[in-house]
């Protein structure tokens, strides 16, 4: 049984099924930007939709922080977070877990009948976690904080050398 992550670890890889009707990796994700993943258990919960409802209304704040929201839940079927992401008018994309990757991020319950409190990661462009808040209290309290450790990443850019940057601007400009 995996433990739980930790800031600086490696964080796992996961190919699943979107609300969006494909196959989301993280490792494709994140060489866009940073990731704001969101586990949960129980859709009905008024925990879980007062979080979705916070990452919705703090998407364009993160996105201008150049960071994607992603939410997993290891339902039965993709029409049941659809419904859900209809229903809560959100704008982000939410994904079937359907193989225990709630457990390998350190997220499971002592007891297999109890749903798992949510948890919040922040994963960086280099994969490897950058905030973590397992169990999440509550998302809109702790969105400053995650806000706060995405503010600290470098532009995906920065690492680039200098021909490569105006090229590149050559290209958009002309």
């Amino acid at each position: 049984m995996p433990g739980r992550i930790s800031i600086g670890d490696p964080a796992p890889n996961f190919d699943l099924t979107s609300t969006e009707g494909c196959i989301l990796m993280l490792r494709d994700e994140v060489v866009r930007t940073a990731v704001v993943l969101y586990f949960f258990t129980d859709p009905e919960s008024p925990q879980v939709e007062r979080d979705l409802r916070a990452l919705s209304a703090a998407r364009d704040r993160l996105a201008r922080k150049r960071a994607k929201v992603l939410a997993v839940a290891p339902v039965q079927k993709v029409e049941e977070l659809q419904a859900l992401q209809k229903k809560l008018d959100l704008s982000f994309p939410l994904l079937r877990d359907d193989r225990g990757f709630l457990a390998v991020y350190g997220i499971e319950s002592p007891d297999a009948e109890r749903p798992v409190a949510p948890a919040l990661v922040v994963v960086d462009r280099r994969q490897k976690v950058l905030w973590v808040a397992n169990p999440v209290a509550s998302t809109a309290d702790a969105l400053p904080e995650v806000e706060k450790a995405l503010g600290d990443l470098p532009s995906p850019t920065a690492g680039y050398p200098k021909k490569v940057i105006n090229r590149l601007i050559d290209r958009w400009v002309n």
